[in-house]
């Protein structure tokens, strides 16, 4: 494979979004001279993507790729985001359990008096979908996030299901609804500081999802969480015993002048090389980042190793169940990497297989 200036930023562009070589190699070939790599959404689309990361999260902590997402294609007027072909806890597909926290809907009054208000994210609308895809927009707004699956998945099918059991159980569904459904509009009256903080602070979800693909590609952690409070977002990173966290590899990529974010470093401890740290304990390093400029919003990263009280054989067999990539598996559990699998890798790098050789 050649290693010119094309290909360099190719493997960087796949690093960032975790799609494929050679459709990094044409997404580079097709951006305009002088262009940002990953392009930064703007108004409406920002706000979408914010959303949908923000509530595009699995119900397990385990799949083939940190979140469920197995890639993003981010654009100037869209987005593709690409989730795991994997299953939640409840024993249903990942892509349904996507359409369940996402799309909204109006919940029926003996429900509500017990202080649901609606389910769903407000504003999102179905403004398209297929067997193969499922096209979401804000409500009033050309802006689109396209899901799609690793696996087989029948869009149309799923969304035509979650319809009919919302309906059944006497719920609304309003995603295909032109306006906002009444108990929309409540919410975002009953909750307007939060929904105004959130829109404000969207740069951060919406260029944390454009760079998805570090999770998996840079992070050495093999299992990646987070939340949200108002603006403020929190990432925990676990790592395997004796596992390097790749804290300052997956900062300078999110700070990176080019392909990063507008973010710089406002704190960081780090127990790395703490020679105090107990080895039976976990130990955890932080690093908080925000804005230059001072927009609101902040992102804390927590680098989690794992001490030796903890067996994580457990966690290897979930994530070699939900299919996660053997490469990456040896990257960030090594440990447990499968004595015939060292064997072979050795054989294809031309090493002598010193155990057969004794």
């Amino acid at each position: 494979m050649p290693r010119g200036y094309a290909d360099r930023n190719a493997r960087r562009y796949r690093a960032y979004t975790g799609i494929g070589h050679q459709a990094a190699l044409q997404q580079m070939k097709d951006k305009a001279p002088g262009s940002r790599p990953i392009s930064t959404a703007e108004g409406a689309l920002r706000q979408l993507e914010g959303l949908v990361f923000e509530h595009l999260k699995g119900d397990v902590a385990y799949f083939a790729h940190p979140l469920g997402i197995a890639s993003v294609l981010p654009g100037p007027g869209a987005s593709t985001v690409t989730l795991d072909d994997s299953m939640t806890r409840h024993g249903h597909p990942l892509v349904a359990h996507a359409i369940e926290g996402l799309l909204p809907a109006e919940v029926p009054e003996s429900v509500r008096s017990e202080g649901s208000e609606h389910i769903g994210v407000s504003g999102i609308r179905v403004a398209r979908v297929s067997r193969r895809a499922l096209h979401l927009t804000l409500v009033g707004t050309s802006a689109r996030v396209i899901l799609r699956s690793a696996g087989d998945t029948d869009w149309a099918t799923l969304v035509g299901e979650r319809h009919s059991e919302l309906s059944g159980a006497g719920y609304r569904p309003c995603w295909n609804e032109p306006t906002l459904a009444e108990q929309e509009r409540e919410f975002r009256t009953d909750h307007a500081d939060y929904w105004r903080a959130m829109e404000d602070a969207s740069w951060l979800p919406s260029g944390l999802l454009r760079r998805v693909g570090l999770l998996h590609e840079v992070s050495s952690a093999y299992c990646t969480r987070y939340w949200a409070t108002w603006d403020d977002w929190k990432f925990e990173l676990n790592h395997d015993q004796d596992v390097l966290p790749a804290h300052d590899a997956l900062v300078e990529h999110l700070t990176d002048p080019k392909w990063g974010m507008e973010l710089r470093v406002d704190k960081r401890h780090c127990q790395c090389d703490a020679v105090w740290v107990d080895p039976h304990y976990d130990r955890e390093c932080r690093i908080e980042l925000a804005d230059p400029q001072g927009r609101p919003g902040t992102l804390q990263l927590r680098f989690r190793s794992l001490g030796t009280w903890r067996d994580s054989s457990s966690t290897h067999a979930d994530l070699l169940r939900v299919q996660a990539d053997p490469r990456w598996l040896h990257r960030v559990m090594p440990r447990h990497q499968s004595p015939s699998l060292s064997k072979a890798r050795g054989r294809r790098r031309g090493r002598p297989d010193r155990s057969a050789a004794q």
